[in-house]
């Protein structure tokens, strides 16, 4: 059994985290592997993840700023435990990504850089969707930092904010209720509106949607993507992909290099950079 522990990007009461129910929108998610069979033999567990006092709607460089200092610290928390084998986190964002990297002891798979690699692997071009504008700009910069730039044609977002989204959650469980809503339907026809958009303009065959909360609506978007005809598109949720990048790195006995994510401990130190 692959022992993987998943770090959400903040704990606040009220937004992503009841005291009663945890992460209510990742257990979502975790089920929704499991009932698909992409679990077998792997073994999640959620994090509480770091406190935080940021409840608005906003997601841009300063939220990630404040964020990235308790990811990074729960990192280094959930290694010193000796019960996982792999860590991984779930905000498309990825804040503290390089930190990470550098202080874990374990495999880290950040799912939009995971969501990325599969996506190169399988095609040309793809394109990403978020929640704004501001946290647009953040992926597109770090597609540039993990070298995906170029298969990169757009980073697009949906109207509906996470808060709303998590709403839609809560409110219709996963199946029927949840695909017949209204509410719901509007929201995956915004996202399929856009993916549609850059399979005909920009000619993506892979698309991937980073943010968690719009990924509980996974299924309902690929219904909406086959309905306008585009079956051979691949849709790819980042949290599935991270899932799979973890329990491959486990199985394999790799992780993230040392040496590309170095501290001053570092032992075989490179001539020059």
């Amino acid at each position: 059994m692959i022992r993987i522990v998943d770090i959400p990007p903040y704990q606040r009461a009220g937004v992503n985290y009841d005291p009663k129910e945890g992460h209510f929108m990742m257990h979502d998610l975790v089920e929704s592997l499991r009932s698909k069979g992409q679990l077998e033999g792997v073994e999640i567990t959620v994090d509480e993840g770091y406190p935080t006092d940021h409840g608005a709607e906003t997601r841009d460089d300063e939220v990630v700023t404040n964020i990235a200092v308790g990811v990074v610290k729960r990192v280094k928390a959930v290694c010193a435990m000796n019960k996982y084998d792999a860590v991984i986190t779930q905000a498309g964002i990825e804040p503290g990504f390089l930190a990470a990297m550098s202080v874990s002891t374990l495999p880290v798979a950040y799912p939009a850089h995971s969501a990325m690699h599969f996506a190169s692997l399988l095609g040309e071009k793809f394109c990403a969707l978020t929640t704004t504008d501001a946290q647009a700009m953040i992926v597109r910069r770090n597609a540039q930092l993990y070298g995906m730039n170029h298969k990169l044609t757009s980073v697009r977002y949906a109207s509906l904010s996470s808060t709303g989204t998590m709403v839609l959650v809560r409110k219709y469980p996963k199946g029927p209720a949840r695909a017949n809503a209204p509410e719901v339907q509007n929201f995956v026809n915004a996202v399929v509106g856009q993916f549609s958009t850059a399979i005909e303009q920009e000619g993506v065959d892979s698309v991937i949607i980073a943010s968690p909360h719009q990924q509980c609506f996974l299924d309902e978007v690929r219904v909406g993507l086959d309905t306008r005809g585009y079956q051979e598109i691949n849709l790819i949720g980042a949290f599935p992909a991270a899932v799979q990048m973890a329990r491959a790195m486990v199985t394999m006995g790799l992780r993230q290099s040392p040496r590309a994510f170095p501290t001053d401990a570092l032992k075989a130190k490179p001539a020059f950079r």
